[in-house]
């Protein structure tokens, strides 16, 4: 018996210790002062580092776990291959061998999944349904302690990875990348290929690809290189037994990271030009400087000082100088590397066709900003002021998603202190001007990597995996020299002061009110308001959107309307740019309809902020120079969207088919004959008649919602001539009528979607079909891609248009024509109405549930809900109650309801595939048959759309 005693006092004692360390441990990691949830950090025995988050308010629990181990350590002989372990455990460990457990675990539980593979890190992450938690962290632990690697899907996962290289072979931004190692050091392993294809990751006469990974992981995947970050509604104690429970199989196999000892760049190799053959009609200018890594001064941050006064886009700036010269259209600075050994801070300029000309005088313009820094710019005042905007954003800081938060700390472990966790992206210590000033020092001609990208350039070589042709070249001598001592131009200054950063922090007193109200009304104008009683932060979001019966009418006005929202921006773009600094927001944009204007941020100064947008949509700069730079970048974006993943266009070709808008085909052959003229006569036309909706929701008053709101209309709508707008419309498919649409690309790849539509707008099609997409998801990714290996990008998409519900199948494949494809989906789509008709009333409603789990997901910030709010004044529901009903129809969802919507969706559907280059030619041709001129012909007698389709034969 006094043993029995002597037992149980020291297990208490032993969790009392546990506990006041604990407490101890949560104290130090510093919280915005808004922030209920509750935090811990604590070390497993095994030597994994473990992050505790407990919010017993929140509808989702996520976990990450960070490998601190990435593609730096691929053996030389095997590029690729900690992306490819990445992959494989995903397929099934001991416990749990089925392949596809996992995935049908987490999605039939309302969460999501997934995982990347960095130059350091390996992340892998989920989200699930609160509840699920523990059945979800037990399973991923697996991944950690027991993965099978099993030889079937080592080799069937080869051709997914093989899969995921060849989707983006014609990627600019991929292209570029593996171009741009080729000045780097071939012996640091950043210079090396990280994706894998089948090539890399096949079996040899000397090595097995499969013993490579598990010599991978056991050499790696160790839990002293390991941070888990849980988040869950239970208690800190209860999530740390969990925690313990599940994580202390995983080995501590004493792993030691691996570092990199060899230098990013030769010593020789710089200053170098390295120009860069794109695909897309692009013009790019990078000035990249190497520089001594900066990690230890994550304190006071040297880079993004530097960056930010560089990439500063206000009065004065760099940008603002190379538009007015007409050389440039946009900018940015920032740090492109951020090793242990090493870091790059890199200047990037999106040229215009004049600056494309005169490369050297904007490198020279550059050098010049440089010089003004060191002279002006290492200032305490400014550093004080880029404190006091990240002290400001971390106090008011939106409550993060569960995902987001997880991902963000067990990343953070590796960087900041403990006690620096949450805050340190945000903190900003001590000044210190020397150490500022070494790094500028690095900002030299000398060490000076420039990189050009575009098309017609010098190029003598081609980098094998991406087929791109790239050139290295020395700067000559007298370049050089006059980059080194280069004048201070005169239109330059150092950032000043900032007039939207925020001073008045109070909040209003909100009424209980739950939903918007109507405030205030005019003819043809309505205003919606709803204070915030539940996010506490001096935010608010103001939207408004004009209605326009002009708006588009035909390709030429939906252009119309694109320039002259862009027009305004760039007008205001000095102006946009320091509200955006001080955390306040505007997205001024067209849309079917009309254009509406998001201003989202701290609201003391928003009100100042919309003055100054509806005096320049009142009364635009429309000036010819301008004009020509933002026509010609409309027309390289049209360009070049028709260079898109083939899965992306095939989406965009949906939407044009059944929707009131225009193909990227039919703007262009438009676009080259708009005017400056035009654009006067248009935008008139644009603001009025015009119906004007708006919605004021958070930290504004009543009174000043009205005020803003009449506002807007005194400015836009002076003479009261209201217009009433009509619904957006859809096409109807034909019922048992199969349509099929063909898609032209350049693409290695094909495609195939296949677009199921609801016979009708009501909400119980829409929760049938929610629900079908819910049940049929995973099967279609584990059947079509993990176990029959068609592709990469592989999905089944819930996709109502409007309010008209429906369901995407689609495959992007590099060794599978769409024509097989669509026989896979038939026979999927019948397997699964097959068991939709045995499945256990327990699972169906699993299903049910998860359902239910993403249509009341929670608003974890004001904009989420903002965005939910506007979403119902568009459809016309002002009750904002279509979760409610939406929730309450799926509970009652029998299963003959699915059976008949299952039915009902197969009887309308459209079929848009591409071929792809990889498809043989007599199969291809031998199918170019389709329904455009079908398409066209519903199309201009349901929405009125009277231009043809490009390539139909009508």
């Amino acid at each position: 018996m006094q043993s029995l005693f002597r037992f149980q006092f020291s297990k208490a004692l032993m969790l009392l210790a546990m506990l006041l360390l604990s407490l101890t441990v949560q104290a130090e990691i510093i919280q915005s002062t808004l922030d209920t949830r509750s935090y811990r950090q604590f070390e497993l025995d095994n030597g994994l580092n473990v992050i505790l988050v407990s919010d017993p308010d929140a509808d989702k629990a996520a976990v990450s776990m960070n490998v601190g181990v990435g593609s730096n350590a691929n053996p030389s002989d095997r590029p690729g291959l900690a992306h490819f372990l990445e992959h494989m455990l995903f397929l099934g460990t001991e416990k749990y061998p089925e392949a596809g457990s996992y995935q049908s675990f987490i999605s039939s539980h309302g969460g999501s999944h997934n995982a990347f593979t960095a130059y350091e890190n390996t992340n892998y992450f989920f989200s699930v349904e609160a509840s699920a938690l523990p059945g979800a962290l037990d399973r991923f632990a697996q991944f950690f302690i027991a993965p099978l690697f099993s030889p079937e899907y080592v080799d069937r996962e080869r051709h997914a990875v093989e899969s995921e290289f060849q989707a983006k072979r014609r990627d600019d931004s991929r292209r570029s990348f593996e171009a741009s190692k080729q000045v780097l050091n071939p012996e640091h392993h950043y210079s090396r290929f990280a994706v894998g294809n089948l090539k890399t990751l096949s079996n040899t006469s000397d090595s097995e690809i499969r013993d490579a990974l598990i010599r991978f992981y056991e050499r790696y995947y160790s839990a002293n290189l390991m941070t888990l970050a849980v988040l869950g509604t239970e208690s800190l104690d209860t999530l740390e037994q969990q925690v313990r429970k599940d994580f202390a199989a995983v080995p501590n196999r004493n792993a030691k990271p691996f570092v990199d000892t060899a230098p990013l760049f030769e010593a020789d190799r710089l200053p170098a030009q390295l120009n860069i053959e794109t695909l897309r009609d692009t013009r790019q200018l990078s000035l990249s400087f190497p520089m001594p890594s900066y990690r230890e001064y994550w304190q006071q941050k040297p880079l993004y000082y530097l960056s930010s006064l560089i990439g500063y886009e206000g009065k004065g700036s760099l940008l603002s100088y190379l538009k007015q010269a007409g050389l440039a259209r946009g900018l940015s600075a920032y740090p492109a590397l951020d090793l242990p050994d090493s870091a790059m801070l890199r200047i990037q300029v999106d040229l215009t066709e004049q600056g494309r000309e005169q490369i050297d005088r904007v490198t020279a313009s550059i050098f010049s900003f440089i010089e003004l820094l060191r002279r002006d710019g290492i200032d305490p005042e400014l550093y004080r002021e880029e404190q006091q905007l990240a002290e400001v954003q971390f106090r008011f800081r939106d409550k993060l998603d569960p995902t987001h938060l997880v991902m963000q700390l067990s990343q953070a472990a590796g960087r900041y202190p403990t006690e620096y966790l949450l805050k340190g992206d945000y903190h900003l210590g001590e000044f210190d001007a020397e150490l500022i000033s070494r790094y500028l020092d690095r900002m030299t001609p000398d060490n000076l990597l420039l990189t050009l990208e575009g098309k017609g350039l010098k190029t003598e070589q081609i980098e094998p995996l991406y087929n791109t042709a790239y050139g290295i070249d020395t700067i000559a001598a007298d370049r050089l020299q006059r980059w080194r001592e280069p004048a201070v131009l005169d239109q330059l200054q150092v950032r000043g002061r900032n007039p939207f950063i925020a001073s008045n922090f109070s909040l209003i007193d909100s009424a209980n009110q739950t939903i918007p109200q109507e405030a205030w009304s005019e003819p043809g104008a309505r205003l919606w308001y709803l204070p915030d009683s539940d996010f506490e932060r001096p935010r608010a979001d103001f939207y408004f959107t004009l209605l326009s019966p002009v708006a588009n009418q035909g390709p030429e006005q939906a252009l119309l309307a694109s320039l002259y929202t862009r027009m305004v921006e760039d007008q205001l773009n000095e102006t946009l740019y320091d509200a955006s600094l001080a955390g306040l927001s505007a997205n001024l944009y067209p849309h079917q309809r009309g254009i509406s204007l998001r201003l989202s941020g701290f609201n003391d100064k928003q009100a100042l902020l919309l003055e100054k947008i509806l005096q320049a949509l009142r009364q635009p700069s429309l000036e010819q120079a301008r004009f020509d730079r933002i026509k010609r970048q409309l027309h390289e974006q049209l360009n070049n969207s028709l260079k898109d993943k083939p899965y992306n266009l095939a989406f965009d070709q949906l939407y044009t088919r059944l929707m009131r808008s225009w193909s990227t085909e039919q703007k262009l052959a438009k676009l080259e004959s708009l005017s400056l003229s035009d654009l006067e006569k248009f935008y008139p036309l644009l603001l009025q008649p015009a119906e004007l909706s708006l919605l004021a929701h958070g930290n504004l008053s009543r009174d000043q919602a009205i005020e803003m709101a009449r506002s807007v209309r005194k400015q836009l709508q002076p003479n009261n001539s209201p217009w009433q707008a009509v619904p957006v419309e859809v096409v109807l498919l034909p019922k048992n009528e199969f349509l099929i649409d063909n898609l032209e690309t350049e693409h290695h790849d094909s495609t195939a979607l296949l677009y199921l539509q609801g016979p009708d707008e009501s909400l119980k099609t829409r929760a049938a079909t929610a629900l079908i997409n819910e049940i049929i998801s995973t099967p279609f990714y584990t059947s079509l891609r993990t176990e029959k290996q068609f592709g990469y990008i592989v999905s089944s998409q819930f996709m109502p248009l409007r309010e008209r519900a429906g369901v995407a199948l689609v495959v992007q494949s590099p060794n599978t024509d769409p024509i097989r494809l669509h026989g896979e989906y038939k026979l999927f789509l019948q397997q699964m109405l097959e068991q939709l008709i045995t499945m256990p009333q327990e699972e169906l409603d699993r299903y049910r549930q998860s359902l239910l789990s993403r249509i009341n997901q929670q608003d974890n910030d004001l904009r989420t809900r903002s965005d939910r709010l506007w979403r119902e004044i568009d459809r016309g529901n002002h009750d904002f109650d279509t979760r409610e009903q939406l929730s309450e129809i799926t509970r009652e969802l029998s299963r003959a309801d699915l059976l008949q919507t299952m039915e009902q969706l197969l009887q309308r559907q459209l079929l848009i595939r591409s071929f792809g280059s990889s498809v043989e030619h007599e199969i291809s041709s031998d199918a170019m048959q389709d329904s455009a001129e079908r398409l066209d012909a519903l199309k201009q007698e349901q929405l009125g759309a009277t231009l043809p389709y490009p390539g139909s034969g009508s």
